[in-house]
């Protein structure tokens, strides 16, 4: 029954395996080309601070992307192309041209309202600001129930058509003062009990060198408590009673889906954590096998279900084409072999 689960899951979410990377960040960085070079130096300097095996990349002008090569080294630079029109949304422009990128992270650098706009539609990156003040913001569209709280006071400016439009954008947009808690993931580490005190200690480490960082939670069982001290520095969570003894972690991850985690490791193909993470867990789920392996669990698109149907009737379709090119094959081949016969009967 379980190797039967076990397949029916990997038609619905599949495994992929992943590069080290997968928990280091991808972080683009929108420089709108006028603010205070200083601004966008502190802002990478404090990026590679919390994420010192990102991978950067700085969506700059030309002009400042020469004054920034004097200071960092290793920077993916992406200067917005001459080609888009009108010149003064080229910086949006070039975004969206992105959007197929995945990035962990987009940070605007001001509220001009055509990047932020653009930012908005990267549907799996967090966007954050930094601002003059070195304040660290986050930006999202509000729910339903937000869009008539009061979160943001903009300073008084001149009516203009393009401080009208920034007021309408952050009616909508909810901006949290978070400062650099913005950029501290929070990780949980589940535990089932099957893995290895080896496997579960590689799994802390791998994740402190890309997120040195992050805060890092281990859900586990009582019987495991020889966690505690040889991880005293992180939260043990200790998975609640259940009726059902092996659904303990499932149900105690049930609790804890408010809790907004980046990551959930998981560190065996264990089917219960598997749902709970994917269903009820909105962060990354990622698999740290024995082999010391990451692998990614995701659940499969939903145009992929749509498709199904669409491949079962091409696959049908080749397979007739096939069917009938072969069979034309042996037939032809068939009727050589007997003419080739009877020519050699006929002159013998």
């Amino acid at each position: 029954m379980k190797k039967t689960f076990k397949k029916i899951g990997k038609i619905f979410i599949p495994l992929r395996q992943e590069k080290e990377c997968i928990v280091g960040q991808s972080i683009l960085i929108v420089d709108n080309g006028y603010s205070w070079i200083g601004q966008l130096s502190r802002a990478i300097e404090r990026i590679k601070f919390y994420f010192p095996k990102a991978e950067l990349s700085v969506l700059t002008f030309e002009q400042r992307m020469s004054v920034l090569n004097n200071d960092f080294h290793g920077l993916n630079y992406i200067i917005p192309s001459e080609e888009l029109k009108p010149r003064r949304y080229r910086l949006a422009l070039q975004m969206l041209n992105l959007r197929r990128r995945k990035f962990d992270f987009v940070i605007l650098t001001s509220l001009d309202i055509t990047p932020l706009i653009v930012s908005l539609l990267f549907p799996d990156s967090k966007v954050v600001l930094y601002n003059q003040w070195s304040q660290w913001w986050t930006l999202r569209l509000k729910n339903i129930s937000e869009v008539l709280k009061i979160t943001y006071t903009k300073k008084k400016t001149r009516f203009n058509f393009r401080n009208l439009l920034k007021r309408i954008g952050l009616f909508f947009v909810l901006l949290q003062r978070q400062d650099e808690e913005a950029l501290r993931h929070s990780i949980l580490l589940v535990d089932d009990g099957y893995a290895s005190f080896g496997q579960l200690e590689c799994a802390i480490q791998r994740a402190r060198q890309s997120l040195p960082r992050a805060k890092i939670s281990i859900l586990g069982l009582e019987h495991r408590q020889e966690l505690r001290e040889r991880f005293s520095e992180l939260e043990f969570i200790k998975a609640g009673r259940c009726i059902i003894e092996r659904y303990r972690i499932f149900r105690h991850m049930l609790r804890l889906r408010n809790n907004k985690y980046d990551y959930v490791i998981i560190l065996s193909l264990d089917i219960t954590p598997i749902i709970a993470s994917i269903l009820f867990i909105k962060g990354k789920t990622l698999l740290f096998n024995k082999w010391h392996h990451w692998w990614s669990l995701s659940p499969r698109p939903i145009r992929d279900y749509f498709m199904l149907l669409p491949r079962f009737i091409m696959n049908i379709v080749i397979f007739i084409y096939l069917l009938i090119a072969v069979s034309w094959i042996f037939l032809k081949r068939t009727l050589n072999v007997l003419r080739f016969s009877l020519f050699k009967r006929a002159f013998t």
